[in-house]
């Protein structure tokens, strides 16, 4: 059975001119994926504002900077956005740049308004920055921190945790072309949305991940040394390919594909939408 791939839509709202914050904010987000994706068998989808529409979405990301302040019409209707996102029991990360005339510099006016916006939405996280760079790593470390700790990402990894079956005993026998650990890597990339596969070393450890699962149980060199044979075999085999992320991220090839047909097994998700790529 499948395990379950957590897929959380994050739009992003901004009223007035974002451009920067944009473009880091999906830079953060693609960081995250890149991090987190594999192990934690959680994808962040972020959606723009003219693609989200008035769905529901598992994290609001909302924006007030740029040189041009939002209307009254429209700071009603991105306040209305949070407090639905918030009533529903969902998160939002909210933000002021320090660069707007009415949040700039240490005017207790201004100070007053941002702490006045703070209370009316207790529940979001709300925060301000003065440039690219302390944006991003507020940004980064709340996203961290939200998913982590926020009970709407909780619930969803504690059922993909659930669906997630325990991995059987290997059959040490060769039965085709492929020994049984490079089988089960294999089988277990078919089971992930996008059929990666990941591989690196930390310390003279060597992990390979799959499918949201740690599959090198064991730490022994005789253990090690089946798994590393079986990567490479499916690598020099071109069964897998080479996906990026400096050599740590792998997928199923077309002919890794054609041979798990034979066993009777089909891709699911992103990729067998693309016919097994």
């Amino acid at each position: 059975m499948p395990s379950t791939v957590c897929l959380y839509s994050v739009k992003i709202a901004c009223p007035g001119d974002a451009a920067m914050e944009l473009i880091v904010a999906h830079d953060v987000i693609a960081q995250w994926n890149a991090h987190h994706a594999l192990p934690d068998k959680r994808i962040l989808l972020p959606l723009g504002e003219d693609l989200a529409g008035d769905a529901e979405h598992d994290l609001l990301l909302e924006f007030f900077c740029g040189s041009s302040i939002p209307t009254e019409a429209e700071a009603a209707a991105a306040e209305e956005e949070i407090e639905s996102q918030l009533r529903h029991g969902r998160p939002a990360l909210i933000y002021f740049s320090d660069a707007r005339a009415d949040f700039s510099g240490n005017d207790a006016l201004a100070r007053a308004a941002l702490e006045e916006f703070q209370k009316r939405h207790m529940t979001a996280t709300v925060d301000s920055y003065g440039d690219e760079k302390e944006f991003r790593a507020k940004f980064a470390r709340q996203l961290e921190a939200v998913l982590k700790l926020h009970e709407h990402f909780k619930a969803g990894a504690d059922k993909a945790a659930a669906a997630t079956p325990p991995g059987k005993p290997l059959d040490p026998r060769r039965t085709g072309p492929l020994d049984p650990w490079a089988q089960r890597i294999l089988f277990e990339a078919c089971d992930d949305f996008e059929a990666y596969i990941g591989r690196n070393v930390m310390g003279g450890t060597l992990r390979i991940q799959a499918n949201g699962k740690q599959l090198v149980e064991q730490t022994d060199p005789e253990s090690l040394a089946k798994w590393e044979s079986a990567f490479n075999e499916l690598l020099h085999g071109g069964y897998i390919r080479d996906a990026g992320c400096n050599g740590q991220l792998f997928q199923i090839s077309p002919k890794g594909f054609e041979f798990l047909k034979t066993l009777g097994k089909s891709p699911i998700g992103y990729i067998a939408e693309l016919g097994g790529m």
